[in-house]
């Protein structure tokens, strides 16, 4: 990986991004060992950081055995100066951690243990209420292991007691939060637990465990930076329970420490309110991951609508066009969606189908089919609309919101009933999958609606409440009165709401001893 100041991986479940963010990290705690140990066998415990118990686990597919390995290589460059590093893990005999490591300066880097070339963070959640003063050693041990945050108040001390690491860590802070400042008191004779407090532009002194999460991620960020001077940051999704506000000041914080330190900056993220403020910073740098590989990308607003559409693990097939339809809907259960589309010649490998899981996002639509028409000309984006007892007229009035002149590879499919269930319920339907007679099945459901008349005319009078809202805003006189739609507060089987009336009839024929499933 080429790597800029900022370096933002994205890809699906399981494509191997945070496998990244250890491979780096566990390289160069190997090289460290290794140089602690002075030979190439030592014993997994002198390893400070390991992604898992058993490091013979840590071969691609199947156990590392005798004769085989896991590479690691780094390389750096200046002025026209390379320089490159090489670690190696093998199986010792007995199972002992076998390590060689070549290079030269890079390696005399990567491997000082008394350095952090990296600093790996698995998440930055909240920090302890109390934190005892822990000596170099453990600490040091804590920050390799991927334990940052144990051992928070613990850093900002050492800050606290050096005058250049705190007026590094003050300048680094105030950039993002003018005003703000961090104490960090402890007396070896009288106190038992380290004290932290954060004062805002002199407003009073707060315990560092109270403030907001976007402001103590910032600190713990900064602390590890200021202190420790890594050469790499490792973040795995470092945006996990922050409020997309608090996603923006973390991106603030990495850009000032990408602008103001020689840091590197690696990290993993399912956010697509971190990636649009990443986006915005001309250092930072964009990689795909599938199969635990790289790829740059430049288009970085090409992958946040992937993020939108929740297709990121699908996202590689539809940007290689392997897709000929979108399908957006709002259902959340896509089943009968599918089903009915696969009734009706659509393959399932031909569509890539999610869920939106609301009814009036328009224009959110209109911005997937442009989309997928300048990623992947000739696409088809169709848009799920449940008909909700709309008239003919009131769907001709939500069809010029879907101008095929702005839009022409986007279709708006609104249901003949009042959804996708519906189609499930006609009478022929019904006669077919049972084996029933036409009149019987007419008769199952006609029976079904006159027991359930009440809440299936409560549904239909709710419902016309929302499209008069929707559709007649400006307008609301000009919408059909709900007793000229239907005669006698009785509810036909094509207005009835399709999912309610399809349970019923499944418990019906289960109870009559059909499979209600099939």
């Amino acid at each position: 990986m080429p790597l800029g100041p900022i370096n933002v991986l994205v890809g699906g479940n399981n494509s191997g991004k945070s496998c990244i963010l250890q491979g780096i990290h566990f390289g160069i705690a190997l090289a460290q060992a290794r140089r602690i140990a002075g030979v190439n066998q030592f014993p997994p415990e002198r390893l400070r950081y390991c992604p898992t118990d058993d490091f013979l686990d840590l071969h691609h597919g199947r156990r590392l055995q005798e004769g085989t390995s896991v590479d690691f290589y780094y390389a750096a460059g200046a002025e026209g100066t390379p320089d490159s590093a090489s670690v190696k893990l093998q199986r010792g005999r007995n199972g002992v951690v076998s390590a060689q490591s070549d290079g030269s300066a890079l390696l005399q880097a990567i491997g000082d243990p008394r350095g952090f070339f990296s600093i790996y963070v698995p998440g930055l959640a909240g920090i302890t209420i109390r934190e005892e003063y822990r000596s170099d050693a453990v600490v040091s041990n804590g920050i390799a292991r991927g334990d940052a945050n144990l051992y928070l108040r613990n850093v900002l001390l050492r800050i606290e007691r050096s005058e250049v690491r705190k007026a590094r860590f003050d300048a680094y802070l105030d950039r993002v939060f003018s005003g703000v400042r961090v104490s960090t008191h402890f007396q070896e004779t009288g106190d038992l637990w380290i004290r932290s407090v954060v004062d805002r532009d002199g407003t009073g002194a707060r315990a560092l465990d109270l403030v907001g999460t976007g402001l103590l991620q910032a600190i713990q960020l900064i602390a590890y930076v200021s202190n420790y001077e890594p050469k790499v940051l490792l973040l795995d999704e470092p945006d996990a329970h922050l409020h997309p506000s608090n996603q923006r000041l973390l991106a603030d914080t990495l850009a000032v420490i990408a602008e103001s330190t020689d840091t590197r900056i690696i990290l993993a993220t399912h956010s697509r309110h971190l990636l649009d403020a990443l986006s915005e910073h001309a250092q930072a740098k964009l990689f795909w991951i599938k199969a635990g590989a790289a790829t740059p990308q430049q288009e970085w607003s090409d992958i946040a609508v992937l993020m939108d559409l929740g297709a990121l693990d699908k996202g590689e097939r539809f940007l290689a066009g392997e897709y000929r339809y979108l399908i957006w809907t709002e259902d959340r259960d896509t089943r009968p969606l599918c089903a009915l589309l696969e009734a009706n010649g659509v393959g399932p490998d031909e569509m890539l189908v999610f869920s939106y899981q609301a009814s009036s996002k328009v224009d959110a639509a209109k911005l997937m089919a442009a989309f997928a028409e300048r990623v992947r000309p000739g696409v088809i984006t169709v848009v799920h609309r449940d008909r909700d007892f709309m008239s003919d007229a009131e769907v001709d009035r939500l069809r010029a919101k879907f101008s095929l002149e702005q839009t022409p590879n986007m279709r708006l499919f609104v249901t003949r009933g009042s959804d996708i269930e519906s189609y499930f319920n006609r009478p022929a339907h019904i006669a077919f999958v049972t084996g029933k007679e036409l009149d019987d099945a007419q008769g199952l459901i006609e029976d079904i609606l006159h027991q359930n008349m009440i809440e299936f005319v409560t549904a239909f009078v709710r419902k016309r409440d929302e499209i008069k809202r929707d559709l007649y805003k400006n307008d609301p006189d000009e919408c059909p009165a709900v007793n000229a739609l239907i005669t006698g507060n009785q509810i036909p089987i094509e207005k009835a709401v399709g999912k309610s009336l399809l349970k019923k009839v499944r418990s019906r024929l289960q109870a009559e001893g059909f499979n209600g499933g099939r």
